[in-house]
């Protein structure tokens, strides 16, 4: 399928909406990655990252999209499970996912040509928004160039969100039973998102990828398309729309 060309939008407003995004841009490194403790968030920055926190990093990072966990549970034990509260599990792989399925959308971005996506995309695996981000912000200035924006991979990514997402909710309420019932967790998570930067941050990225998610399908689907609306519904809208 290919895309028509999108209206112009004024050059002004795309530059307003360019310059907006670089400050978004800077706010969110400095804000989450290098603010002082307490200056504005709870939390140590990048610069002063304590061994506890790099350990919770390490642990959720073992857990990549539930592969450990549930190796562990058929029993495959290729290495010990790594443990991590579940929510935080759950939250991490949810993000990861989201980020995972932006590769198909950024390779149908009409107003993304010319730029190194497949590069973008891979460092957002690891920062998110510290990549997606500046993109967002150059592509505001482009003018939408027509590209295909659906093929196997598109369909290959969008299960795989999707397969990780319905494991990250059941595994926020079921997984490792040790942690409590559901208002156990939910009271967890509540004072994490008070007290810990890593779960703000990942919080944040959700907000963003919500908005981005919305802008580049909005850009893709042509007007009268019958999958607009899927941009509107956050991570299983792009999911279903990859598939579809």
């Amino acid at each position: 399928m290919t895309i028509s060309n999108q209206p112009q939008q004024q050059p002004q407003y795309q530059r307003l909406m360019s310059w907006l995004l670089w400050l978004i841009s800077l706010a969110y490194i400095y804000v989450l990655l290098l603010s002082p403790p307490q200056q504005i968030l709870p939390g140590e920055p990048i610069w002063a990252i304590q061994p506890q926190t790099l350990q919770e990093l390490w642990n959720q990072s073992v857990n990549f999209f539930f592969i450990l966990p549930i190796l562990n549970i058929i029993g495959i034990k290729v290495i010990p499970d790594a443990i991590a509260h579940p929510l935080l599990e759950a939250l991490f792989n949810f993000a990861l996912a989201w980020m995972f399925m932006f590769l198909p959308l950024l390779l149908a971005d009409p107003r993304g040509y010319g730029l190194p996506k497949v590069l973008i995309w891979g460092l957002g695996m690891f920062l998110t928004n510290v990549f997606l981000c500046p993109y967002m912000a150059i592509r505001a200035t482009k003018p939408p160039i027509a590209v295909d924006n659906k093929n196997l991979l598109a369909r290959v990514f969008g299960w795989i969100g999707l397969t990780i997402g319905v494991i990250a909710l059941i595994w926020s309420i079921l997984g490792r039973p040790e942690f409590g019932d559901l208002s156990a967790r939910g009271q967890y998570f509540m004072q994490s998102l008070i007290s810990d930067r890593i779960t703000i941050a990942f919080c944040v990225d959700i907000v963003f990828f919500t908005v981005f998610q919305a802008v580049l399908m909005g850009d893709i689907e042509p007007q009268g398309s019958n999958k607009r609306w899927l941009r509107f519904v956050p991570f299983w809208g792009l999911a279903v729309w990859l598939i579809i």
